[in-house]
């Protein structure tokens, strides 16, 4: 059972790497779109602030609203994409 758990874990966190790879590449918003992949990854333990102040900084009242609603986009599909259990909870933090 052990393996299991540690080939989800290393699933898990190539996953996570590979996907900052594709956003670096093919986002408009390729700074929030790593920032939110980084504060939500698969590793169990808390993310880490720089990527909060991003994601914080994306859903101030003084930034435009497209930029708002595409930040909460890219957080709900994070969430909804996901199995494992860390993801969700780091979203919501």
């Amino acid at each position: 059972m052990g393996t299991l758990q540690s080939w989800r874990k290393a699933y898990g966190a190539l996953k996570d790497t590979t996907k900052v790879g594709l956003v670096r590449v093919n986002s408009d918003y390729a700074d929030l779109d790593v920032a939110i992949v980084k504060a939500t990854n698969h590793v169990e333990c808390p993310p880490k602030d720089r990527h909060l102040r991003k994601i914080f900084a994306a859903t101030a009242v003084t930034r435009a609203r497209a930029d708002v609603a595409y930040c909460i986009h890219a957080l709900s599909r994070r969430l909804h994409k996901t199995r494992n259990w860390t993801v969700p909870i780091h979203s919501l933090m």
